[in-house]
């Protein structure tokens, strides 16, 4: 099954700034909109939650919420960042060695022909103990917080393949285009930052 994404137009810019800046929407309240599997389309605050799988918008006085198999899409614009972002629910198997799909959350990165660009986002804390010795043993332990991002790619067939950022060797396998390896080394590309990742599905799409 092939996946088409309706863009709508929005008030929404995108800047450069933006799409390099990489900060954890969730939990805010947002102004933005809902679309249902119905067709239904509602605006007002909207708060999501990727843990639950759930998105919930205020709208006219009544509270919503939906479930990520309720929903086609939601979006909103990001002040934090000045951007605008889309997140998509589609089914996605979690572990390729049970044949079982969950309808999830991704955020629609980029859109193309051969493959499109999905992400999500999660907050990492580190726990950093600190050396010397108090009155009460170790010294105090600090933590620390990054905001997390992991890419996909959905295949025109619908099937959505989470990509090995952490290794080149093994995106480059997933990819299997060669001519990837040199536009990456050519213009020292981050597989972990947003912008990069744009850059490299543009060119991959464009083949």
């Amino acid at each position: 099954m092939k996946y088409a994404f309706v863009i709508i137009s929005i008030a929404f810019c995108l800047t450069k700034s933006g799409l390099q800046a990489q900060i954890l929407a969730e939990g805010r309240i947002l102004q933005g909109r809902v679309m249902d599997k119905e067709g239904n389309l509602y605006s007002g605050k909207l708060k999501y939650d990727t843990e639950k799988q759930t998105v919930m918008i205020e709208t006219g006085g009544v509270t919503k919420t939906f479930s990520a198999r309720q929903v086609d899409y939601f979006e909103f614009f990001d002040e934090r960042v000045r951007v605008g972002r889309r997140f998509v629910a589609l089914p996605y198997q979690k572990n390729p060695n049970i044949n079982y799909e969950t309808v999830q959350f991704f955020e629609l990165v980029y859109e193309g022909k051969k493959a499109t660009l999905l992400s999500t986002e999660y907050l990492e804390t580190r726990v950093n103990p600190q050396p010397g010795w108090g009155w009460y043993g170790m010294g105090p332990t600090t933590f620390s917080y990054r905001i997390v991002s992991e890419f996909y790619a959905l295949k025109p067939n619908g099937k959505i393949v989470k990509l090995k950022t952490n290794k080149k060797k093994h995106f480059f396998q997933q990819m299997q285009e060669p001519r990837l390896v040199e536009f990456i080394k050519k213009n020292r590309l981050n597989l972990r930052q947003r912008a990069d990742m744009i850059r490299i599905f543009e060119f991959y799409n464009n083949l």
